[in-house]
């Protein structure tokens, strides 16, 4: 068995036991609450759309990782406890096979979930409100299946490195609340010992890349290009210091950061950034599950 073989009988196994189907259920009623909000808040049809994409958009931060890491989190450990990665190891293939292919296999369940329940939202959407311009929609749902496909890639390797269900839930949870809530405080403490100061307005550009390295930023980069307005933060934490007059514009990284922009701020890197996330999280994860024993 191969690495492919592990792909797709992972990926098929997650079709059977409908954990795609829920997570498209999941998906398009997350979708449907937003335009609902979105036409409850805005005077006319195109608003309503912008306001749509970027809300969906937003709330993806929080929403898709916490999908990836349940549908990541479980993909070896559970084998692990539930005795069949005995089994799974006994045809003539590596544990490198088995760690690869579930990543695969996983990335292709949250892409086939995100990817269907997109299109079955958009074809709900465009029957209540105008759609924005399609460029805008495709650019926003690749951003966010690469995002779920970063956090994914976390989760499996989270799974390969420990061997209890408990541990992988516990360090899943706690990657996803750092992400969340620790990350930007930390990338400001950094800042503040290494200048003596709290971020401001304008900061040196290392500080940004710090931030960009979460998968969360990194995500909010790419899709900033696609919605109208600055894609902001899920949780706002007021930790760096700028003043509370501050406009949407001044907040724009082209004018917090003196001069042109270096290459490591611009949008490809982000997403190349969200790509590293999809992989090295399982190279670690499959050198702790080599040397461990089942």
């Amino acid at each position: 068995m191969t690495l492919t073989q592990v792909a797709q009988k992972d990926f098929e196994d997650a079709v059977r036991s409908r954990m795609v189907w829920g997570v498209i259920s999941v998906f398009v009623a997350f979708i449907g609450f937003v335009l609902l909000v979105a036409i409850g808040t805005s005077d006319s049809a195109d608003a309503s759309a912008d306001l749509a994409l970027g809300m969906i958009a937003l709330f993806s931060q929080l929403f898709v990782p916490m999908v990836a890491v349940i549908v990541g989190y479980m993909s070896i450990v559970g084998e692990r406890r539930s005795g069949s990665l005995r089994v799974l190891l006994s045809y003539p293939h590596s544990r490198r096979d088995v760690v690869f292919g579930k990543l695969v296999g996983r990335a292709g369940v949250i892409t086939l979930a995100l990817g269907v329940g997109s299109g079955l939202s958009m074809l709900i959407a465009g029957l209540v409100i105008e759609l924005p311009e399609i460029g805008s929609v495709i650019g926003v749902l690749t951003s966010i299946t690469l995002f779920g496909v970063g956090f994914t890639g976390l989760a499996v390797g989270i799974s390969a490195g420990v061997r209890t269900r408990a541990k992988a839930m516990a360090v899943a949870i706690g990657a996803l609340l750092g992400f969340l809530l620790v990350w930007d405080a930390a990338a400001a403490g950094v800042y503040l010992v290494a200048t003596g100061s709290l971020p401001g307005l304008e900061a040196e550009a290392w500080y940004f890349l710090l931030k960009r390295l979460s998968p969360v930023n990194a995500y909010r980069a790419v899709a900033q290009g696609f919605v109208d307005g600055r894609l902001q933060s899920f949780f706002q934490l007021g930790i760096e210091d700028v003043p509370a007059d501050t406009t949407q514009d001044q907040l724009a990284l082209s004018n917090r950061v003196d001069g042109e922009l270096p290459f490591y701020l611009s949008n490809w890197f982000a997403a190349l950034t969200l790509t590293v996330w999809a992989v090295v999280p399982s190279v670690v994860g499959y050198v702790r599950f080599e040397r461990s024993d089942l």
